[in-house]
């Protein structure tokens, strides 16, 4: 059984322990079973394209990719989690739409 913690966006408090116990979670695996459910469409396919940037930095490791082609993978993983954990913002996100779309011609 988990100890409950106190947690406050406003203030702070609490934020570290819960990194902390997050990345616990990840690290012992405790997330890569069948339980783990995603309801945000936006955020399964933001986690989707996450998992792709991430396996493309993998296989750079693999064939010994210049480092430099390789960040541009990394850079793009943290900013498909930055879409899920709100570190990106609605206009970069709106921005991101534009840019890859032709609306309106």
């Amino acid at each position: 059984m988990h100890k409950a913690h106190l947690i406050s966006a406003k203030t702070g408090h609490g934020i570290e322990e819960l990194q902390h116990q997050l990345l616990q979670l990840i690290n012992t695996g405790a997330l890569r079973n069948n339980e783990t459910i995603v309801t945000n469409s936006r955020h399964y396919d933001s986690l989707l394209r996450a998992l792709q940037s991430i396996e493309k930095v993998q296989m750079g490791i693999t064939e010994d990719l210049s480092s430099d082609l390789m960040a541009i993978d990394v850079k793009e993983t943290l900013y498909h989690l930055g879409e899920i954990t709100g570190e990106v913002t609605n206009d970069e996100l709106l921005g991101n739409i534009f840019a890859n779309f032709c609306i309106g011609k």
